[in-house]
């Protein structure tokens, strides 16, 4: 690490320890190193004071799970532009934000790393015109890449029900979609997923046999995808109707070779995670063979998945030392679910636990922003970070 970087880094005592957990990772078939951070969760948001009001300070609570540790990122004012909404998920390390009737917009505020006096808030157009208990309903969230990346970055947002949106700030006009009545059930709660294999956004049925895609172009008709299943596990009668018993989210995930697996996520209850994984009863990761043959697999090599209110992704363990290979990194929907990471091969969960924190509030008073979902945050390069800071 440079030590310009370190010194702009100093004045900031939870970021320099942050920053001093990077990985040096070497791009394969070259010489040069590029610097990131490990993957780490946003579990909890706290406002110092009494009440949410804008310039308060707030405490960014964030979880390393390479190093299993926490760290608190402090001194960071809240933006009027937050007032009041609802953190509904992020992809890329973006927050996509919803408030008021119609209004949404994404945010770097919740990345620890994007510590400027202020951060970078794009508000989008207007969410759909439907019935407000499905507007104020968002089940996923994916973006083509960050605004950091590239200028003409897509967004897309999956509300309740049929409507699924796509924004693209450089335009005018949102594209709007809504699922066919004979298929939208079975997609009401689904999870999104941007492939930069394809450049297409994928999102699974809620019974995890299809797929539906689309570019993200108004003029592109979305396509309909039925997955084939092969080399299934065998289940007892008991092990069927505990599994027929459970909550159940697909995930569509891309490893960064394009390496693509759908991840089917069984939950008994959504409140018995807690933090001893009791709700987690099953993972079952099935690899994309070509022509959407998906094949059932308890070994996925060196690659973990991070799985939550974020856009689902993978990541080489080898590349961030600490991180268990073939395994699941989760955390539960809602503040206080639990967090933990499942080993695919033995299919046991283990439990992380939020480090009690004491107030930094000079009157001893805090609270927790209550609609601010959990997510994992993907590796991010600290180099492009700081260029992007000064």
């Amino acid at each position: 690490m440079s030590s310009s970087l370190l010194l702009s880094l100093s004045s900031k005592p939870s970021l320099l320890k942050l920053a001093l957990r990077c990985q040096t990772l070497r791009t394969l078939g070259s010489s040069s190193s590029t610097t990131t951070t490990n993957p780490y969760l946003l579990y909890r948001v706290t406002c110092c004071g009494d009440e949410e009001s804008p310039g308060v300070m707030t405490q960014l609570h964030t979880f390393d799970p390479a190093k299993e540790e926490h760290i608190i990122v402090g001194d960071k004012p809240f933006p009027k532009e937050l007032v009041g909404s609802s953190l509904v998920g992020s992809s890329n390390g973006w927050g996509v934000f919803l408030w008021g009737k119609r209004s949404i917009l994404i945010s770097d505020f919740c990345n620890p790393l994007s510590f400027k006096s202020k951060p970078k808030f794009i508000p989008l157009l207007p969410r759909p015109d439907i019935l407000s208990c499905q507007s104020d309903l968002v089940s996923g969230v994916a973006m083509s890449s960050s605004p950091q990346e590239e200028e003409d970055y897509l967004v897309a947002v999956k509300f309740m029900g049929r409507p699924v949106s796509i924004y693209k700030p450089s335009d005018t006009k949102a594209v709007h979609l809504a699922l066919p009545h004979n298929v939208f059930d079975h997609f009401e709660p689904s999870k999104l997923m941007y492939s930069k294999r394809d450049q297409r956004f994928y999102m699974p049925s809620s019974g995890g046999h299809h797929l539906w895609s689309w570019d993200g172009h108004e003029s592109t008709e979305p396509k309909f995808h039925e997955l084939r299943f092969h080399n299934l596990p065998q289940f007892s009668h008991s092990e069927l109707q505990l599994l027929d018993s459970c909550h159940r989210t697909q995930h569509f995930v891309e490893s960064p070779t394009g390496q693509r697996f759908l991840v089917k996520w069984y939950v008994q209850s959504i409140k018995a995670l807690g933090f001893n994984c009791g709700g987690t009863k099953r993972f079952m990761v099935f690899r994309e063979e070509e022509d959407l043959n998906m094949c059932y697999t308890e070994d996925i090599g060196d690659l973990c998945m991070f799985l939550g209110d974020n856009e689902p992704f993978c990541v080489r363990a080898s590349l961030f030392p600490g991180l268990n290979p073939n395994s699941i990194y989760f955390v539960g929907e809602g503040y206080g679910e639990g967090y933990g990471v499942y080993n695919i091969a033995t299919r046991t969960p283990r439990s992380f636990k939020p480090k009690p924190t004491p107030s930094d509030s000079p009157s001893g008073q805090s609270f927790m922003l209550p609609l601010w979902a959990p997510h994992w945050l993907p590796p991010f390069p600290l180099e492009a970070v700081m260029l992007c800071n000064n």
